[in-house]
C-alpha cells in the first residue's frame, strides 16, 4: 500500500486525445472510435493533432469491413477463499472480515426447520476441486431444470502453490436452494449463500455464447471501429446473471460498402491516470498473486494493518461507495524503516519465500533447525544494526500539562486510533480522547410527531443530510430534506408483513421476543390472531427477562 502511494505521487500525467463518431440508423445509435490513421495505430498527443484528424473526417464514411464471430465465455470456477472475499467485496459490499464471519456461521450450521445443518463446505481453502458427489448431484439438477444443453465440462484449475487440503467452497446439499431456506437466514447470510450456491452450480454449466460484430468505417485514411455483441446462449449466466455486469451492445443491420454520414464528431482531451489505490478485493488479489499469506490469513492481515494504524480504508469521495487503502504516517514510517534496516529479509517476496520454506519442512524436504539457523544468521546482524542505528522518535507534544501528575501530554496511537496520554506512562495512566470536528445535529424548530421530541438535521455516513428525532435510538422517526417520511428497513418489513399503511406501521419488536414467538407458533401449530400475537410477544419478553435474571 505504501509502495502504491509512492507510485501515485511520482506519477506524471500525459495528455492524449480521442476522436469519436456517432452514427444513427433505423433508430439505433452507435459510437465508433478512431483506431487507425493510414494503417497505423491512431495516437493523438495534443489538440493540434486531434483538430487535424477532426477536419479530415468531415464527410461521409464508408463501411470497409464487417466481421462477425461467435465468442464464448467460460463458466467461472467455484469459489476459493480469495475469490469469495473479492466477489463479496465488489458485488455485495462486504469487508473481508465480515465475509469470513458470515461464511463461518454458514459452515458451522443453521437451523433450517429440520435441525442444525452446515450449509457450506469449509471456507478456508485454495482449491477449486469439487467432490464427485456434488458434481453428480449438480449435473443432475442442471439437466432436470434447464436441459442437457446447459451441461458443461468441469476441470479444477489450481495454482502451483495450492495445498488442496479442502475442496472448493460449495453448498453441502444441492437441494438447499437459496429461496427454500431464505426464511431461516439473515439478509447477509442469504446474500452470501445465494452467491456461493450460484457460483458452484454455474461452474458445472456450459459456457455462454455471444454473437459479436466488428465494423470499420473509413474516411480519408482514418478508420473508426465499432463493436457490438448479443447474447446468443446464456449458459452459466442462467444462474449467475445477478453477478455479471455484461450487457448487449446492439448494432443496426449494416452492409459492406454502405456509406453513411456521422451524426456528430467529438474530440475529447484525456490524461493518463496513476495506478489505482487498492480496494480490499484488489489487495487480496495482489496478495494471492505475490504468494503472501494463505486463505486463512487474508482477512486477518487486512484487519491487523488497520488495527495497528498503518493504513486507513476511506471512500474516494463523499458520494462514492468504493473504499480504498491510504497509508498513515505511521505506516509510511514503519515501511521506510523496514526498507532501511531489514530489506534483505523483509520485502514483498518475504512471506512467499517463508511459505515455501515451511512447505518444504512439512514435506520432509528441509530440516526446521537448518532453516531457522540460516534465517538467524541473516537476521541477527540486521537486528543489531537496527538497535544501534534506528533513532527513537519521540511522541508529538500536545502543549498541555497532565492534570494528574503535571507531566507533558503527548499524542499516541493505539488499536482504536490516535489519543492523548501522559508522557510519564506507565507511572501515570491519564488518557483522553481527541476532540473531533464532527458536525453536531442542528435543531430545525419542529417536534417529532411520534414521541414529541425535537427534530434535528443530521449528516449520514455518505455526507448527505436528513431530518431525525433527537431521541434516537429510542425513536427512529426520519424524514428527507424535502419533509417526506422515511422508514427504516425494520419498519418497511413490518409494513409488508402486516399489509398496514404508513400511519399504522407496527414498531419492530425485540429479536429474542420474535424468535421465541416463532418457536411457540411452530410448537402449537395454531394460527394466532393479531391480539394473540401481541400477547405472545409480551409473554416472550417477560420470559426472556426472567431467564436473563436467573442467569
Amino acid at each position: 500500500i505504501v509502495e502504491r502511494e509512492k507510485e501515485i505521487k511520482a506519477f506524471k500525467p500525459q495528455e492524449y486525445w480521442t476522436l469519436d463518431a456517432i452514427f444513427r440508423k433505423d433508430g439505433t445509435e452507435f459510437t465508433a472510435a478512431l483506431s487507425k490513421i493510414n494503417g497505423e495505430k491512431a495516437q493523438l498527443h495534443n489538440e493540434e493533432e486531434a483538430e487535424k484528424a477532426f477536419q479530415a473526417c468531415q464527410g461521409e464514411f464508408e463501411i470497409t469491413s464487417i466481421k462477425t464471430s461467435v465468442r464464448s465465455r467460460r463458466q467461472p470456477l467455484p469459489f476459493i477463499t480469495s475469490t469469495l472475499q473479492q466477489e463479496a467485496s465488489t458485488k455485495l459490499g462486504f469487508a473481508a472480515k465480515r465475509t469470513m464471519s458470515i461464511a463461518q456461521r454458514l459452515y458451522e450450521g443453521i437451523d433450517i426447520g429440520s435441525g442444525q445443518e452446515g450449509l457450506i463446505t469449509y471456507m478456508r481453502t485454495d482449491s477449486t476441486r469439487l467432490s464427485d458427489l456434488y458434481i453428480n448431484a449438480g449435473r443432475k439438477k442442471i439437466e432436470q431444470e434447464f436441459g442437457k444443453e446447459y451441461l458443461g465440462s468441469y476441470h479444477a484449475h489450481n495454482d502451483a502453490n495450492a495445498q488442496d487440503a479442502h475442496e472448493a467452497i460449495r453448498p453441502t446439499n444441492i437441494e438447499n436452494t437459496p429461496e427454500k431456506i431464505k426464511q431461516y437466514l439473515t439478509s447477509e447470510q442469504y446474500k452470501l449463500y445465494h452467491m456461493i450456491y450460484a457460483r458452484a452450480l454455474a461452474s458445472l454449466m456450459a459456457p455462454a455464447r455471444f454473437d459479436a460484430m466488428t465494423v470499420v468505417l473509413s474516411q480519408n485514411g482514418h478508420d473508426f471501429t465499432a463493436s457490438g455483441s448479443k447474447l446468443a446462449f446464456d449458459g452459466f449466466l442462467r444462474v449467475y446473471k445477478d453477478y455479471d455486469a455484461s450487457k448487449d451492445v446492439l448494432l443496426p443491420v449494416l452492409t459492406e460498402g454502405e456509406k453513411m454520414p456521422a451524426a456528430s464528431l467529438q474530440k475529447n482531451q484525456h490524461f493518463t491516470e496513476p495506478p489505482a489505490r487498492y480496494t480490499e478485493a484488489k489487495l487480496i488479489k495482489a496478495m494471492e498473486e505475490e504468494g503472501i499469506g494463505r486463505p486463512s490469513t487474508y482477512a486477518m492481515i487486512i484487519d491487523t494493518i488497520q488495527a495497528r494504524g498503518y493504513v486507513t480504508l476511506e471512500r474516494t469521495s463523499p458520494k462514492s461507495r468504493t473504499r480504498v487503502f491510504f497509508p498513515t504516517d505511521q505506516g509510511i514510517l514503519t515501511t521506510e524503516k523496514l526498507d532501511e534496516y531489514f530489506a534483505g529479509i523483509i520485502n514483498v517476496k518475504y512471506t512467499a519465500q517463508m511459505e515455501t520454506k515451511l512447505d518444504e519442512i512439512a514435506d520432509g524436504e528441509a530440516k526446521e533447525l537448518d532453516t531457522l539457523t540460516a534465517f538467524w544468521q541473516k537476521f541477527e546482524p540486521l537486528l543489531d544494526a537496527a538497535y544501534e542505528g534506528m533513532e527513537k522518535i519521540q511522541p508529538e507534544k500536545v502543549g498541555e500539562k497532565c492534570p494528574e501528575c503535571g507531566g507533558d501530554l503527548v499524542y499516541r496511537v493505539g488499536r482504536y486510533g490516535k489519543f492523548i496520554s501522559c508522557s510519564n506512562f506507565p507511572t501515570c495512566r491519564y488518557t483522553r480522547q481527541i476532540e473531533t470536528d464532527k458536525e453536531k445535529p442542528e435543531p430545525i424548530g419542529r417536534t417529532c410527531p411520534e414521541c414529541g421530541g425535537q427534530l434535528v438535521k443530521r449528516k449520514n455516513r455518505y455526507g448527505s443530510y436528513f431530518i431525525g428525532c433527537a431521541n434516537y435510538p429510542k425513536c427512529h422517526y426520519m424524514e428527507n430534506m424535502q419533509g417526506e417520511r422515511v422508514y427504516s428497513k425494520a419498519e418497511k418489513a413490518a409494513m409488508n408483513k402486516t399489509g398496514t399503511d404508513a400511519e399504522t406501521v407496527e414498531k419492530p419488536v425485540r429479536k429474542t421476543a420474535r424468535k421465541t414467538a416463532k418457536k411457540t407458533t411452530r410448537k402449537t401449530g395454531t394460527k394466532k390472531t393479531a391480539a394473540k400475537k401481541t400477547t405472545a410477544r409480551k409473554t416472550a419478553v417477560r420470559k426472556t427477562k426472567k431467564t436473563g435474571e436467573d442467569a
